[in-house]
């Protein structure tokens, strides 16, 4: 063989040899992949087989955030506004015709309130009776039938509608009229707000219609508006977040006994948010104020679109907070006789909370805080609960009434 023959064969030859380590080299690397991918896939696999599955809080959202307002457009005679309930527990047929308030007659698109049969009808008796000294005008359709309410021309500032308000609810209450709402009296003043659209024309910066007593803001389908707050801290022996639930007491008017947020309650006219919560820490659970204003911490706002057994309509508009606790129990939550909101304070896992939640054994507005809680913290997700997106969707749901 001439030499350059060898040669190219030579070449030929270690370039093949080189082909083969570079295909070798190539299966191996293949193989070390998808070795690393299945252990990723698995390991995946365990970590989500090791988080424990729970009910899907949907069910217990639907049936709280159970209520959707009419959407208008509220100028319009002709248009028969009903509600509507989420939950499915009243149907299409059972549903009632409301009527919407507004807060002055040229105002008739941005209602404030939303009045059912009931109290639309004692509002008609009381516009008859009182003639032109009567607190309400009434808008009517062709037949005579009521399609509106609005506050008459001459009742057309704070303290008039204040006053007006405030004579007609004691009557009602004295008469023994709506006795499921008017027996919870509380002598607590609680704000109504302007249409932003009324504050423009009129120049007005506070954005306070009136105020009313506490009791009767279902009557008229008025935004209820307050705090809930969580106090917690997270177990450093075992790694569970413990929550400081309490019981509400057994004479309370609403929902007496069942399990509540720590701490709650509503804003009264001329209070504002952290004033509020930091007043009902002192006066419901004995915090310290100085250890809340200090370890505070404002966490968004729960729209709380709620319908009751009996069909009162419930807005709500619920400021939250979460408190952090140190885990050795010097600072905790302790029942306040003299208050007598609380039955008991019980320190418990997040799981046992949630256990009570889904059996229903909270008050419905408390049960959404802790669940806003427990998607702010990772503990429901989409792995602990198939429902996830759907849950999160649901608690969110819009408000057509004026807010501050």
């Amino acid at each position: 063989m001439h030499p350059s023959s060898s040669l190219r064969l030579g070449h030929r030859l270690l370039s093949h040899r080189h082909n083969i380590r570079n295909i070798s080299f190539v299966r191996h690397s293949s193989a070390a992949r998808v070795t690393v991918a299945l252990s990723r896939v698995l390991h995946r696999s365990i970590k989500t087989s090791c988080v424990q599955p729970r009910p899907s809080a949907l069910p217990l959202v639907l049936s709280s955030v159970n209520l959707s307002l009419p959407s208008g457009p509220f100028d319009d005679p002709t248009v028969n506004h009903r509600a509507s309930c989420n939950a499915g527990s009243v149907t299409a047929e059972d549903e009632e015709s409301l009527l919407p308030l507004f807060l002055h007659s040229s105002l008739p698109k941005r209602p404030i309130g939303f009045l059912r049969p009931n109290v639309v009808e004692e509002i008609v008796r009381n516009h008859a009776q009182a003639g032109r000294d009567s607190i309400w005008n009434i808008f009517r359709r062709a037949d005579d039938s009521p399609w509106a309410v609005t506050f008459a021309d001459h009742i057309a500032d704070f303290d008039a509608r204040s006053q007006a308000l405030s004579a007609a609810m004691k009557t009602w209450r004295d008469e023994g009229l709506f006795p499921d709402i008017l027996r919870g009296w509380s002598n607590e003043i609680y704000p109504v707000y302007t249409p932003r659209q009324f504050r423009r024309e009129r120049a007005e910066a506070s954005g306070l219609a009136f105020g009313i007593e506490r009791a009767a803001l279902p009557l008229f389908g008025f935004v209820n508006f307050g705090c809930l707050l969580t106090a917690f801290y997270d177990c450093s022996t075992t790694g569970r977040t413990m929550v400081w639930v309490p019981r509400r007491s057994f004479s309370k008017s609403t929902w007496p006994g069942r399990y509540d947020c720590t701490v709650g309650g509503g804003m009264g006219l001329g209070e504002d948010p952290a004033e509020t919560i930091v007043r009902e820490c002192t006066e419901e659970a004995s915090l310290p104020a100085e250890f809340v204003k200090a370890n505070l911490r404002s966490t968004g706002v729960l729209t709380f679109m709620n319908r009751s057994p009996a069909k009162w309509i419930l807005p709500g508009m619920y400021y939250l907070y979460e408190l952090r606790l140190p885990p050795d129990g010097s600072v905790q939550p302790r029942t306040n006789v003299a208050d007598g909101e609380v039955d008991s304070f019980k320190l418990m896992s997040i799981d046992e909370a949630m256990e009570l939640l889904i059996n229903g054994e909270f008050k419905p507005s408390s049960a959404m805080a802790l669940i806003d809680f427990c998607i702010r913290r990772g503990i429901i997700t989409p792995d602990t609960d198939p429902r996830y997106l759907d849950v999160c969707m649901a608690m969110k749901r819009p408000v057509i009434l004026p807010l501050p």
